[in-house]
């Protein structure tokens, strides 16, 4: 099937989204508080060597609640050491990763910005990779659980079907479908115009170097030409210039997945930048508004990956509206009587209108349809097998196009199977 329509992995913040959160891995050490990851935009990320000797990370809190007490994890360069504490701050470091906790209470407002100052004993600058900020308050009942294992491998199969046409995670992918966002890669569409493929490299730079296999590891300082452009200008990167004067990208990016030596690394990147990226943010929208079921979530975390973190907010607050909470009143579910049914359906109408108004992304309008099957025919926690064998026009009527997804069949436990006949319908 061509890729054209991948187009549709669009806004700030999606498969090939912006960069509003950085940071992969699993903070060391513990807290005597209960931590939870916050919704944070990263503006300033730099390390100047000698004879500064200073590290510079400014974020904006993006959350809903106010930062009481912030911790800052980051990874630094393989035998950099972390050796200052300014005021109010103590650190810890494991391996590569330097984690700066409060030794005071600090409070940084919603839509707020911080600046985070820090030294080593580096003399060569660099950019901080990983980078994670959590704090006691971001989970002050936003966050609810999220999906078991066997629904998660389910609404990544779905998504999949939308991605690649194929319920099957393709790690492997990488092409230019020519969306203005550079290279299109993975399994969540990460890009390199968009400041989260950059974020796949670091994170396996990080696990394994050019000498031990890593072949992409020579695309980073094109990767942070590109990257930096992005920053500055707020607009996705289209050119693929500084990547293809190194090498081939398409055929490095497959062969790091391919090679059966770097693919378990490669792999978990992958994993990892799309679990904090996408995954989390989706679970943590759904403890907010109080939605409880895996039908839900799995509806969210994929429209996470098409829409971003801004997109998907916008839909929220268009649904919310439209069932009569204009004021946005968080939980949602039971505010004036809203069932999860009611809002499950609006959401994806919303939804629904979003990508039929753009010439681009009308071709995908079929992967919200089968959300909407699966919510008519009560399948909310995931647990009955079921076909994508549903289009936007046998849910809505023939205004709308055919995206031409293949029918697979999906069981409750990921696995799948291509079915020899089946017949359309939202019901």
């Amino acid at each position: 099937m061509s890729r054209l329509w991948i187009a549709s992995l669009a806004a700030t913040l999606t498969a090939c989204g912006g960069v509003e959160t950085e940071g992969m891995e699993p903070r060391p050490g513990a807290m005597n508080q209960a931590l939870a990851a916050c919704a944070y935009t990263l503006t300033t990320n730099t390390y100047l060597g000698s004879p500064d000797y200073w590290g510079t990370i400014t974020f904006k809190n993006t959350g809903a609640a106010a930062m009481t007490s912030p911790r800052i994890a980051f990874n630094v360069p393989s035998g950099v050491t972390c050796d200052y504490d300014e005021p109010g701050w103590t650190h810890t470091q494991s391996g590569t990763t330097c984690t700066y906790s409060r030794t005071s209470g600090l409070t940084i407002g919603v839509n707020a910005s911080y600046t985070f100052y820090y030294s080593t004993n580096s003399t060569a600058s660099f950019t901080a990779t990983n980078v994670q900020i959590s704090d006691p308050s971001c989970g002050s009942g936003e966050t609810g659980p999220g999906l078991t294992a066997n629904q998660k491998k389910v609404a990544e199969a779905l998504t999949s079907i939308w991605e690649n046409d194929t319920p099957t995670l393709n790690y492997a992918y990488a092409e230019n479908i020519y969306d203005g966002r550079g290279y299109t890669n993975g399994r969540a569409g990460f890009c390199t115009g968009t400041g989260d493929a950059i974020q796949v490299v670091e994170c396996y730079r990080n696990l394994r170097t050019a000498a031990n296999g890593n072949l992409l590891a020579k695309y980073m300082p094109g990767l942070t030409t590109i990257n930096n452009r992005y920053l500055s200008t707020g607009q996705d990167q289209a050119s693929t210039a500084e990547l293809d004067s190194i090498g081939n990208w398409v055929g490095d990016w497959a062969t790091s997945y391919n090679n059966t030596t770097t693919r378990a690394d490669f792999k978990s990147c992958q994993d990892q930048v799309s679990d904090r990226l996408y995954y989390t943010p989706a679970m943590n929208e759904a403890g907010k508004w109080g939605l409880t079921t895996a039908l839900s979530k799995a509806a969210l975390y994929d429209a996470y990956i098409n829409h971003g973190e801004s997109g998907i907010r916008a839909l929220i607050r268009t649904t919310n509206s439209a069932l009569g909470n204009s004021g946005q009143v968080a939980p949602a579910i039971g505010y004036n009587g809203i069932t999860e049914s009611a809002w499950l359906q609006k959401f994806l109408e919303t939804r629904r209108n979003t990508l039929a108004a753009d010439s681009t992304w009308i071709e995908a309008v079929d992967r919200v349809a089968a959300y909407e099957k699966l919510r008519r025919r009560g399948n909310w926690s995931l647990s009955t097998a079921f076909r994508n064998d549903v289009r936007a026009r046998d849910c809505w009527g023939t205004s709308y196009p055919i995206s031409g997804y293949t029918v697979r069949a999906i069981n409750p436990d990921g696995t799948w199977s291509t079915p020899s006949t089946y017949t359309y319908s939202c019901n």
